[in-house]
């Protein structure tokens, strides 16, 4: 154990002065701020919202904490881990430190733990931030309910980020060059952050295909639709064929429950959905009561996001343990 702690104090020293580290560190800080400023300002507009919704805003805001961290946060991870041991490697400086008497697993336990304590003091820095902001802005602090909840969030979003550290790391361990690991930890971000909503969405349509009902054309207050196809107008009504609208809603919901499950293999959809769950706010599902999204109390949140969390957990655990597995494996020869 001392021998992982010595690890992890050079490899913390080394992330925190690190120009790389202040960068992300810095860029995360101002538009942290920023979504801060645009949180509070949804609160303002919706006085009937708890103080959480500083970070979740409306959720189809495109400035959100969660949606910052659903972007950039794999950069942040990946940043600290993709050249964790092939540059060690590159530099010839691998073997030296293992000729010394430390154990192989110490130098990957530590450099695994030195990369959590910097992403840790990143999250709990950057929502203490938020926070800090938003409570002169708004004119009142969160509630006990409400700290809990934030700090619920900020162990999420650690694990999140820790996720993205051990895959960078998994991919450090696997490459025997830097360049071969960042193409690959940028691939990776490009499918799970961006490309896999994509990807969901066109296999869901292509899979349950929404052909809107032909003939249906207007909704009126009297529950009546125009039938522009059987000859009718907008002005002459029918009334409504309520089996083929219950048919066109199944097949949306279908198609949707399908597109759900592809995008639940990434692991930023899963931090989005259990970030919101945690704060409070979760999508209510399709017409529901005309409010597509839905408050949730303390208890309930911690419900609806423990799956999500507990996939999130074995994830990690496996990209750790697969670099571990193959690190102890490796040849390593002096000078390289």
């Amino acid at each position: 154990m001392q021998s992982v702690l010595t690890v992890c104090r050079k490899e913390l020293s080394d992330h925190l002065g690190s120009r790389r580290y202040l960068l992300l560190f810095s860029l995360i800080v101002v538009l942290s701020i920023l979504s801060a400023y645009t949180g509070s300002s949804y609160i303002r507009d919706n006085p009937n919202v708890s103080f959480t919704s500083i970070f979740s805003g409306s959720l189809g805001s495109s400035f959100s904490f969660i949606y910052l961290m659903v972007l950039f946060g794999p950069i942040i991870g990946l940043a600290l881990g993709f050249d964790a041991i092939n540059r060690e490697r590159t530099r010839g400086s691998l073997s030296v430190v293992l000729s010394q008497p430390i154990f192989r697993d110490s130098i990957l336990n530590g450099k695994f733990l030195a990369g959590i304590v910097a992403l840790s003091v990143l999250a709990v820095s950057t929502v203490g931030i938020i926070t800090g902001v938003s409570i002169p802005l708004l004119g009142f602090g969160p509630g006990f309910d409400e700290i809990i909840r934030i700090g619920l969030f900020t162990l999420l979003t650690i694990l999140y980020l820790s996720i993205w550290l051990a895959v960078g790391l998994l991919f450090s361990t696997l490459t025997k060059n830097t360049t071969t690991s960042i193409l690959a930890s940028i691939s990776t971000w490009l499918l799970f952050s961006i490309l896999m909503t994509v990807i969901a969405s066109l296999v869901a349509n292509i899979v349950v295909p929404v052909e809107f009902p032909g003939g249906i054309q207007v909704f009126t207050s009297s529950s009546v639709m125009s039938d522009t196809r059987a000859g009718g107008n907008f002005n002459q009504t029918s009334p409504v064929d309520m089996s083929q609208f219950q048919d066109y809603i199944d097949t949306i919901e279908a198609n949707a429950n399908l597109e759900s499950a592809i995008k639940s293999i990434s692991p930023t959809y899963l931090y989005e959905e259990a970030a919101q769950s945690l704060l409070g706010v979760t999508e209510g599902g399709f017409m529901t009561d005309g409010n597509p999204f839905q408050s949730l109390d303390t208890s309930q949140s911690i419900a609806s996001c423990w799956p999500h969390a507990t996939v999130l957990a074995v994830v990690l655990i496996v990209c750790f343990a697969s670099s571990y597995m193959l690190f102890l494996r490796q040849e390593i020869r002096a000078g390289g």
